[in-house]
């Protein structure tokens, strides 16, 4: 250890000179070995002519997405690289809209989000009236049938369902047909019905007058008296009471009664609606009582019936083939 000490600068260069021998030595073997490389670099090159198939999918899809025209989704609430968010002028024209986000109705009542979920062209401004399905329903009477949630709504598109075809029946006019008998006069004493006899004619022909009391059959008719009620009103013009009184009689058939006022006509029992069927746009009357089709419901093979229940100036009852007790409208003109 002293002579490296003493000697320090000797020691490494002696270090120094073995690790370039060895270094000398790794070149020297390097180099004795590059031809046996050499030689197998030169031997026989095998060639292969089979090249794999080249994957055109992404290619054919570009150029197919290429020729179809940018459409609008107004499902997405962002646009892509060649579509932007379809925003539209507000219905109040004071600035732009997004019909899938915003609260604003472009259709009302039909809220946007139902018309984009169904497919529907909302920038249609008579989309309301479409029928995309083909059924004798539009789009209106489509989404009318939306309850609740709207999980039970009717699809503009679906040829196989629609609203019930009553909901497309509306009230034309209320035909009313006056009663053939009048209350023309009475004898007797007021406060004992059964012993005063009544004057009854008709309207419709010339008939001698009848003279009947309580429980008589009208002749000629089914109805038969079975009931009376004096009653006054007081005149504002004269200051003096004039008579309205009230006599009542039933038909013996059907058991409708009919309220005959002294003097005064009366409205038959048999009353017509004449209603407007919106499916095909036909119109039709009906008696009260009687029963009635609607197509295409109801077919030969298939005797669907209605029945006219009972008929206002603003509506007509109508009981379906299932039982159920329905209103139909009257007309909006």
């Amino acid at each position: 250890m002293n002579w490296i000490k003493r000697n320090y600068d000797q020691f490494i260069l002696g270090i120094v000179a073995l690790i370039l021998c060895v270094l000398s030595g790794l070149l020297i073997n390097n180099a004795l070995s590059f031809q046996q490389i050499f030689a197998g670099i030169r031997g026989q090159v095998y060639h292969n002519n089979n090249i794999p198939p080249i994957d055109m999918t992404a290619i054919q899809d570009a150029a197919v997405a290429v020729k179809k025209p940018a459409t609008w989704d107004l499902t997405a609430d962002e646009g892509s690289l060649f579509v932007s968010v379809p925003y539209i002028v507000s219905p109040d024209g004071q600035g732009l809209v997004n019909p899938a986000t915003s609260q604003t109705q472009l259709h009302p009542p039909v809220p946007n989000k139902w018309l984009i979920d169904n497919k529907l062209d909302i920038l249609d401004n008579n989309i309301l009236n479409e029928d995309p399905d083909g059924t004798g329903f539009t789009v209106l009477d489509d989404w009318k049938n939306v309850k609740g949630d709207g999980s039970d709504s009717i699809n503009p598109n679906d040829k196989t369902a629609h609203p019930p075809y009553w909901t497309k029946l509306r009230l034309v006019q209320y035909i009313r047909q006056p009663f053939r008998l009048l209350f023309n006069a009475y004898d007797g004493d007021v406060k004992h019905p059964e012993s005063i006899t009544f004057q009854i004619n008709t309207v419709d022909v010339h008939q001698p007058s009848q003279f009947v009391k309580i429980g008589d059959v009208i002749a000629g008719t089914k109805f038969k008296v079975t009931k009376f009620e004096f009653k006054q009103i007081l005149d504002p013009n004269t200051g003096s009471n004039t008579d309205v009184s009230e006599l009542t009689v039933q038909n013996m058939e059907t058991g409708d009664t009919v309220v005959l006022v002294l003097e005064k006509m009366a409205n038959s029992p048999d009353s017509y609606a004449l209603f407007r069927y919106l499916w095909n746009n036909t119109q039709f009357q009906v008696k009260k009582g009687k029963q009635f089709a609607l197509p295409p419901e109801s077919t030969p093979q298939n005797n669907v019936r209605y029945t006219l229940l009972d008929i206002t100036d603003t509506s007509a009852s109508v009981q379906t083939p299932t039982g159920e007790k329905v209103t139909a409208p009257l007309l909006q003109q």
